[in-house]
């Protein structure tokens, strides 16, 4: 049995050419069939036992490697970060690009390709699908960089835009927004788009089982069964899990903030429950509970998304992650729209309108710029550094672009997956401009409106005199009204000239000096009193968790369909299984 099994892998390794199996695997059944697995399609349970196993495996293995020797995991794995953006950054930038050409290519020379048979009909309405993929996609990522533009604007990591011979700032604020609609634009969304199209085409079109093992079929062929076929899923779950953890890991540490900020009545800098009254400024108090921001909270936090986005897995598509999205997005709208038309409403259509048509202009420059100079580090290095000692510092490509490549590469297996399980009965025009061009789109409005605003808030605070390196230069609200604000020059009716002092308001911040968790709660609570602030913290949370609910659901959802060979419906005890993995 075991040389049997041991030839039969052989011949398939060195069977690489693709064939037409139209006529003797015309269902997805017939391929799964053809793969190792356990159990009986449609039974109690039934995945592949190797995919299964080494995934498994896999992931608990580095995560005790990573609680053994916490330090040394820690160095190691940012040691091959930095490897990756120095040896591999010029890879990264250019397939990108090459994936933009392919993708704008598709959408005109096969726009009305269908996803499926002819007769197909799309599962979901036009405003749920939208919905599903963009929570799905983003999860809460979007809220944790909520602030990119205005940490581009201070200067995070030292870019090349901080010279002030080279920018103002008014073209430095322009150019930070412009860096944030790049990051979270149509070469973000890339690799889900092009994964979800292709496994689409494939299941939909030409039989194959919803896997990504399939996705190489045209290369590899019938090796696509065997082993080689086991690794390609493999390394797809443990780039899903990872890739996932990372984005959960921000949710849970802005979620942990946000719920100690209501336990305490945090308003503008100051806390208000629990205090004895003895407290000095910046000085914490109990709060209601006592909660703090720790580990354990956290991992509180983890365990109970976690249940929720069993039960959501449990209760299906339709009534579970299809729900929870619509809500999800439609509180994103309400915040969005809120402080829209509680902020300068016209300045932020203003800077939109300005980034968007500079983000088009400069495109092909910053899609292709890898830092090449700047990473030689500076000139008494020895390395090749620039000698006038002005630009950027190394390391800010590996923090920000590369980092976001590749956090969007590693969720491109279950993003693309799902996509495609949602999109049966589309036309591929329509997938692409659904998955591409429209949430790159939103991404722009979401992350534009959040960064006009702080922006704004943020040269309030420089021009007032809030330096933030103390309480009181941090928040308006503590500052000292009469050395904190401006001398304005005004003239009266008669054309007569004259000055008058205007202390910083209360609700100005200098959002620079917070933690990264604080800013866009301390944001919002800038719009009203507390009861205003209490309610958008609530609303922002809800809404933080839903898309880590929606987020985890559908990888879950995901990694069980690749453990399992394709099958679009596994059996629910594999689905709790993967979801609390």
């Amino acid at each position: 049995m075991a040389m049997a099994l041991l030839r039969s892998e052989f011949n398939r390794l060195k069977d690489w050419a693709p064939r037409d199996h139209s006529q003797d695997k015309p269902k997805a059944e017939d391929h799964v069939k053809e793969m190792y697995s356990l159990g009986k399609i449609g039974g109690k349970f039934y995945f592949n036992p190797v995919v299964t196993f080494f995934s498994f495996g896999g992931v608990w293995a580095i995560v005790i490697w990573a609680m053994a020797a916490q330090g040394s995991a820690a160095r190691k794995t940012w040691d091959a970060q930095v490897w990756v953006t120095d040896i591999w950054a010029w890879l990264y930038m250019i397939t990108q690009n090459v994936w933009i050409v392919v993708l704008f290519y598709l959408l005109f020379k096969h726009y009305n390709l269908k996803l499926g048979k002819d007769d197909d009909k799309p599962e979901f309405s036009d405003g749920a699908y939208f919905a599903m993929l963009f929570s799905c996609g983003v999860a809460t990522g979007l809220w944790y960089f909520s602030a990119e533009a205005m940490w581009h604007y201070e200067g995070y990591g030292t870019p090349r835009w901080m010279d002030e011979k080279m920018f103002n700032m008014n073209t430095r604020a322009e150019h930070a927004v412009m860096v944030t609609f790049f990051h979270w634009g149509l070469h973000g969304w890339i690799p889900y788009t092009v994964v979800g199209a292709l496994i689409a085409i494939l299941s939909y079109r030409r039989g194959f089982p919803m896997s990504m093992r399939f996705t190489m079929y045209p290369l590899i062929g019938e090796m696509v069964y065997g082993i080689l076929g086991d690794m390609i899923e493999i390394l797809s779950i443990l780039c899903t899990i990872f890739g996932v953890c990372t984005s959960l890991g921000l949710g849970a540490m802005q979620i942990n903030k946000g719920m100690v900020r209501l336990d305490r009545g945090t308003y503008l800098g100051k806390d208000y429950n629990g205090c004895t009254g003895a407290e000095l400024p910046g000085v914490a108090c109990e709060g209601n509970t006592g909660m703090e921001e720790d580990r354990t909270v956290q991992i509180c936090i983890i365990i109970g998304i976690t249940l929720l986005a069993t039960a959501s897995v449990v209760m299906g598509l339709k009534k579970g992650i299809q729900v929870l999205s619509f809500v999800a997005f439609g509180l994103s709208v309400f915040i969005l729209v809120a402080i829209l038309f509680m902020d300068h409403t016209w300045y932020i259509l203003n800077v939109l309108t300005s980034s968007f048509g500079y983000y088009l202009w400069y495109l092909p420059k910053i899609s292709f710029h890898t830092d090449a100079w700047e990473e030689l580090g500076a000139a008494s290095l020895g390395q090749g550094g620039a000698p006038d000692g002005r630009g950027g510092a190394a390391g800010w490509m590996n923090g920000w672009t590369i980092f976001y490549w590749g956090w969007w590469i590693s969720w491109g297996p279950f993003v693309g997956t799902f996509l495609a399980r949602i999109s049966k009965g589309r036309k591929l025009g329509h997938f692409i401009i659904a998955t591409l061009i429209l949430p790159s789109i939103w991404s722009f409005v979401f992350l534009g409106i959040m960064g006009a605003a702080q922006i704004r808030m943020s040269n309030q605070a420089i021009s007032a005199g809030l330096d933030g390196t103390t309480i009181a230069t941090r928040y308006g609200s503590y500052a000292d009204k009469s050395a904190i604000g401006w001398t304005q020059s005004l003239t009266d009716d008669d054309g007569n000239p004259y000055t008058q002092w205007v202390p910083v308001p209360d609700g100005v911040t200098r959002l620079w000096w917070l933690d990264n968790d604080d800013v866009l709660f301390e944001h919002l609570s800038s719009y009203g009193g507390r009861g205003w602030a209490t309610f958008l913290t609530v609303i922002s949370l809800i809404c933080i968790v839903l898309y880590f609910v929606t987020s985890s659901d559908s990888a879950s959802f995901v990694v069980d369909i690749m453990a399992a060979n394709g099958v679009e419906e596994p059996p629910l005890a594999q689905k709790i299984f993967w979801a609390f993995t």
